[in-house]
Formats: structure tokens, sequence, C-alpha cells
């Protein structure tokens, strides 16, 4: 009977709590995730993604730039081929935790929606989700761009090429309608709206993610380093700037933007996000 109890008493703990930012590459996700990052008390791991571990290195991250795991942990781990990929996450959490922060992942959602050329065949789900909710509760939020404007920049981004445009449009419509999902349909935010009102979005957004808003990132986000995506100058006109600002829409072909309008799934999505089509 007692062991009965114990088992019983293992299976209805509750599950620790895990924080994950969803974004489209070129959607605006850098900026906001360095905004996030540097607020007090919060530890960014970026990009992330279990299917492709080896692109933006977590693990690397973990160590090197927020001393979540030590190096001497780290060689353990090869040696035994490494932790599976909860026990990394749970790890990095705890250490957090420990120093009285919180861990947010912002997943690589890229590889979910689009994949090109780091995985074929894209689920069009959670792969990060799936693979974590099994041993974490999951507090979940998503940014969005317009797609023309996402389409824009991801077509002029030299570090991935650009996606055929029957999967752009799968890819962007899967992605609306989880955002509008998550949260109870109350977990996402648009990146136009925070370039135009930062510290209301981002408070909004700390909330999704139970998070305390810290209003002192705006002295700190422009200088935050330890974070991947388009920090460069020249990766994106948003690069390097010192200032939160709307980016107009860039010159855009007149039938490229038939071939949006036309289409039934852009139509949806824009719907879906409260965009014009």
């Amino acid at each position: 009977m007692a062991g009965a109890n114990k088992k019983n008493t293992r299976s209805t703990a509750k599950k620790p709590t895990i924080r994950i930012l969803r974004h489209l590459a070129r959607s605006g996700g850098t900026l906001i995730s360095k905004c996030l990052g540097s607020m007090d008390g919060v530890v960014l791991i970026s990009e992330i993604h279990p299917a492709v571990l080896n692109v933006t290195n977590p693990m690397w991250q973990a160590v090197e730039w927020f001393d979540l795991v030590s190096k001497k942990q780290m060689s353990r781990w090869k040696m035994v081929r490494g932790p599976r990929f909860e026990q990394f996450v749970w790890v990095c959490a705890q250490a957090a935790e420990s120093r009285g922060e919180t861990l947010v992942l912002r997943d690589w959602s890229h590889i979910d929606y689009y994949g090109h050329p780091f995985l074929k065949n894209p689920k069009m789900g959670s792969g990060l989700r799936d693979a974590l909710e099994g041993s974490f509760e999951i507090v979940e939020a998503c940014s969005v761009r317009h797609p023309i404007d996402q389409y824009m920049s991801f077509s002029k981004f030299p570090e991935i090429p650009q996606v055929d445009m029957d999967l752009f449009f799968d890819g962007n419509l899967a992605m609306a309608e989880y955002a509008v999902g998550c949260q109870d349909g109350n977990g996402f935010v648009r990146y136009e709206d925070l370039t135009r009102d930062p510290d209301t979005k981002l408070r909004e957004l700390c909330g999704m993610l139970d998070l305390a808003f810290d209003p002192k990132y705006s002295e700190r986000w422009a200088s935050y380093t330890t974070v991947t995506g388009d920090v460069r100058k020249g990766h994106g006109r948003g690069a390097g700037d010192t200032e939160i600002r709307t980016l107009e829409r860039k010159p855009m072909d007149e039938g490229l933007l038939e071939r949006f309008r036309a289409d039934e799934r852009y139509q949806r999505a824009c719907a879906l996000l409260g965009y014009e089509p």
C-alpha cells in the first residue's frame, strides 16, 4: 500500500514550468529577444530546436554565455554522448532558478514551418513543445509580422535561402493558426505594434510568459549581444539600430503583390492576425 501511495504522489507531482517564445524568421524576433533577454532576471537561450541542435548550439550558449552548465559537466556529457534534450533543458532551468532567474527558450520556429535548408518536410507544429511537454508545464507566446514584410525581409537575408512560395504560404498560415490558438487565443503580439509602443507590448508579452516586466530593458537592449539572429550590420535594416523604430515596407514588384493577394492562405493568415491583406 505504501508503494502505491508513493507512486500516486509521483504521478500527480507538479511539473516544472518552462517558457517558450515562438516566431518565424525575419519577423522581428531578434529585436524582441534582445528586449526580453536584457530584462533583469531573464535568461534567454536563442533559436533552440531539438531537431537541429548543432546549428545554433544551445549547449554552447548555456556554457559560454549564461554559465548555466559548467564546462566540467559538458565534458561529462560528451563522454556519454550528451544528455537527453529534456534533461539539458531541466539542468538549465534549475541553474537559472537557483540564481533567482527565469529561463526562456526562444524556439527556432523556422524549422517547424519552413525547415529549408536544415530540415525537409516540416511538420507544421511545435517540435520544441512536443519534446518538452511530457516533462514540463509549457507557458508560451508568439510574435508575428505581416506576411509580406516577413517575405520581403526573408528574400534578402543572406544566411538562409528563400523557401518555395507554396511552402512559405503553408508555413505562414500554420504559424498564424498556432499563434491565434496559443494561450487560449491571447498569446501573440504583432511586431509592428511593438515597434510603435514597445513598453506596452513588451509588458503584454511578459504577462503571456508569466515574466516580471523590467522597464530598464530600454537602457540595455541595444548593447545586448548574447543572442542569435540578425545582430550584425548588413543583416537587416534594423540590425545595429540603437532605437526601436517602425520600418516602412520595401518596394514590391506588382506581380509578386498580386501573387500574394490571390492566395487564399495569405488572405486567411492576414485575417487571423488582424492585418490588412
